[in-house]
């Protein structure tokens, strides 16, 4: 479970923002990383927690209010789903794959059949969630890792 949970959150601003952050910080490159695990790995972690200990999302917020709940949830999935995560993941595979397209080709009709067929599969795969998540735990997180010590082994034996 916790490889799953690794490969359904770490993305590519995981891999890149920390470098980044180091090269801007400089001499406080210590503070940097220690704030950037505090905002990158702390509080999705605590988050993640304390919706456990509460049981679900909705009775951790209906602490405040009933009507807050509602809201609060609503707004929550909307956010993780159609206004920000759902566009964003379709539009970050498409810019991968964008500098492989032929001279000449429509870039925007060549995203719409993308985006098409990107969420086809994506519905595809969510239809049988227990499925998916044996593959993020089984396939894409060890992948994911692999990945990660390729890349950061490149850079150390570049030096």
């Amino acid at each position: 479970m916790g490889i799953t949970l690794f490969s359904m959150f770490f993305g590519a601003g995981n891999l890149i923002l920390p470098p980044l952050l180091g090269v801007q910080a400089g001499r406080e490159s210590v503070a940097a990383i220690l704030g950037f695990f505090v905002a990158g790995v702390g509080l999705p972690v605590l988050g993640i927690v304390a919706v456990a200990l509460a049981g679900t999302l909705r009775e951790l917020a209906s602490r405040v209010h009933p009507a807050f709940a509602r809201v609060f949830v609503a707004l929550v999935y909307l956010a993780i789903g159609p206004c920000l995560a759902i566009p964003r993941t379709a539009s970050t595979a498409f810019e991968m794959l964008a500098p492989l397209l032929p001279a000449g080709f429509s870039v925007p009709v060549a995203r719409l059949v993308f985006s098409l067929v990107f969420f086809v599969l994506a519905f595809v795969l969510a239809l049988r969630p227990g499925r998916l998540t044996r593959f993020l735990g089984r396939v894409t997180g060890p992948a994911l890792i692999v990945l990660i010590v390729a890349v950061v082994a490149s850079s150390v034996a570049s030096l």
